[in-house]
């Protein structure tokens, strides 16, 4: 129960320091093992994305045999600890010489990053009751709880291979849920700024304009209507930036790099499925162009495309293994899965006017419209290669998302979608313009423009990262602790051991290690084969799952409830003029009525607060 309540706001400040040198500590260590004197001298910040990814594989591992657990997770950043301690006492101590020569003129970015890592570890804004609190969350508390998190009635679990869900929980392991956007929220910034400044041996960090771009960095305001993934997405994607531009300026382990750039690709492609083209894209034009370019021998050339090819697919093998033994798809979307393709707005048909109207529009989008300026007006980045790379690869994967999702809610699914893969692109184009002397007045001048179009949000940013401290001691959820009670009895009725299907707004609140718990959130969308039955009478729902091992059923009221499960809500959707709602609200009311019939016909154990349990006759 400690995790529905606040956390001491001290204890999660230095375990957030703990994840962020911890990380460090994994990435300097495979630069060690695996990427030569080159990627020793990377800098921190790329380290940290290294170590990120590094993370992510091992974690995915652990998730894989259900040993990612608390305890799994308090291991990884130990060990990134003690290989921060390590790498320090093998490369030495700093001396009077190397802290002077730190770049203290960047102490405004500094103090920025401090405001916002400071805020960011009690942030509880933009949590999505329709999304975080039935979805989302349980699968933090699932993975802390058993270690691995299989959900075959889940859409949104089907749609993330789990990434983020894992980094979610590094912050969580020794936290509560007031501090569950705290890697998000928190860390990315302090990575991000250690990215930019640490570029080509810190080039950046010595000048007023890497600063600049430091503080335009950490300022962004990141268009989000949930806690998926954002700015994690922008930090890895712009590591994986630094390390093809670390690939293209060194003449020695260039397969190495490659190597570690597959890793962090991979970590990349776990978060979200709309960054596995941009990472993939990014890697694939690299390499072909460098090899067409630089004349290299063929053999040469597949070497390093084995290197990357390789890990990249090692990467991702146990979130692919994962997603597969939980809803049938190695990787959706290009596997469909045990998906219904009527929730997936990817495969319906829509007029081609409007796939091609949703791209127009994402351009001249306010707060894209200057990333796409950034990409289209700096001239000699073009020179960069791996700026070339992102920026191009990141305009495809945004045409393409804005193309796919037809019938979605454009004002709010587009320009968060596509995001964080231009804003990582904008600054890699920005960073390799400002690298080279010619080039910088542009950069200037283009900096200066990304930081007018929105200088009032980016300051309401700041100022709501100084006003989650006020919130430090106190965990903002939408219920009361007699609901945390209510879960924990009702839960009581059903015998230890035996698995539940529940559809309620706060499964997070159940014990998942007292008993296997399956929650639909998207009712149809996903389920094993042959599916969830749709207007069929009770019995064909109760034949189903019980074919699965399910006997008991909790549920909440759809008449009262206001959240995602609410009936009144979803009848308004079916006559509303959003065609993924309308049709998804066929589903939920079918859902609703299913299973309130089932309520009439079965065994009734008990109705605890709004929760009703059955269970199913013998």
């Amino acid at each position: 129960m400690e995790r529905y309540l606040a956390s001491s706001y001290c204890a999660v400040f230095l375990w957030g320091l703990a994840v962020l040198l911890g990380l460090i500590g994994l990435g300097r260590l495979l630069a060690r093992v695996v990427g030569g004197e080159d990627a020793e001298r990377a800098g921190w910040g790329l380290h940290a994305v290294w170590g990120t990814a590094t993370y992510l594989f091992f974690g995915g591992c652990l998730a894989f045999f259900g040993a990612c657990n608390e305890l799994g997770i308090v291991v990884l950043i130990g060990s990134g600890l003690a290989a921060m301690i390590w790498t320090t006492v093998r490369g030495g101590w700093p001396t009077r010489a190397s802290l002077a020569a730190l770049p203290w003129t960047s102490w405004p970015a500094f103090a920025a990053v401090a405001l916002t890592f400071s805020g960011g570890m009690a942030w509880q804004q933009g949590v999505n009751p329709a999304d975080d609190l039935p979805a989302y969350y349980n699968f933090c508390e699932k993975l802390l709880a058993t270690g691995s998190f299989d959900e075959p009635f889940s859409w949104r679990r089907l749609a993330s291979l789990g990434g983020h869900t894992l980094l979610q929980c590094s912050i969580l392991a020794k936290a509560s849920f007031a501090n569950a956007q705290a890697f998000e929220i928190g860390l990315c910034p302090v990575i991000l700024l250690g990215l930019i400044l640490g570029f080509r041996g810190g080039t950046l960090a010595r000048s007023p304009l890497g600063v600049f771009l430091g503080l335009i960095a950490i300022t962004t305001p990141i268009l989000r209507v949930n806690t998926a993934s954002h700015l994690t997405g922008t930090v890895l994607f712009l590591g994986l930036f630094a390390t093809l531009d670390l690939v293209d300026r060194t003449g020695v382990s260039r397969r190495r790099l490659f190597a570690i750039a597959g890793l962090v690709a991979a970590g990349l492609c776990s978060l979200r499925a709309q960054n596995i083209p941009a990472a993939g894209g990014a890697l694939g034009l690299f390499w072909l162009v460098a090899w067409i370019r630089d004349r290299r021998v063929p053999r040469t050339a597949l070497l390093e495309a084995g290197c990357w090819v390789a890990s990249l697919f090692a990467g991702l093998l146990p979130w692919m293994l994962m997603c597969y033994r939980s809803n049938g798809s190695p990787l959706y979307p290009f596997f469909s899965g045990n998906s219904n393709v009527q929730f997936n707005p990817q495969g319906l048909d829509a007029p081609l006017f409007n796939r091609i109207n949703l791209p127009m529009q994402m351009i001249v989008e306010p707060t894209l419209l200057p990333l796409l300026l950034c990409l289209l007006a700096a001239p000699d980045w073009r020179r960069g290669l791996a700026a070339r790379a992102v920026a191009i690869s990141a305009v495809i994967t945004a045409l393409k998302v804005a193309y796919s999702l037809n019938l979605a809610p454009d004002e709010i699914t587009i320009p968060r979608y596509v995001q964080p893969v231009l804003l990582a692109s904008a600054l890699a184009v920005l960073m390799t313009a400002a690298s080279v002397p010619r080039t910088r007045l542009t950069a200037w001048v283009l900096s200066a423009i990304l930081l007018g179009t929105n200088l009032p949000v980016r300051g309401q940013t700041l100022l709501a990262h100084y006003t989650a401290l006020g919130h430090k001691d106190i965990s903002i959820m939408p219920f009361r602790l007699a609901v945390i009670a209510d879960y924990r009895k009702a839960q009581l009725l059903v015998p230890e051991g035996r698995r539940i299907f529940v559809c309620t707004d706060f499964p997070f609140l159940f014990d998942h290690k007292r008993n296997p718990i399956w929650t639909v959130d998207l009712p149809n969308g996903a389920c094993p084969p042959p599916g969830l039955p749709f207007q069929k009478p009770p019995d064909e729902t109760i034949r189903y799952l019980r074919q699965l091992g399910v006997e008991h059923l909790i549920f909440g009221s759809f008449d009262t409830t206001g959240e995602l499960y609410s009936r009144e809500k979803w009848e308004k959707h079916s006559l509303g003029n959003v065609p993924l709602f309308k049709i998804q609200a066929l589903f939920f009311l079918d859902c609703f009525n299913t299973i309130e019939r089932i309520a009439a016909s079965e065994i009734t154990l008990g109705q605890v607060g709004k929760l009703n349990v059955i269970q199913f006759r013998p």
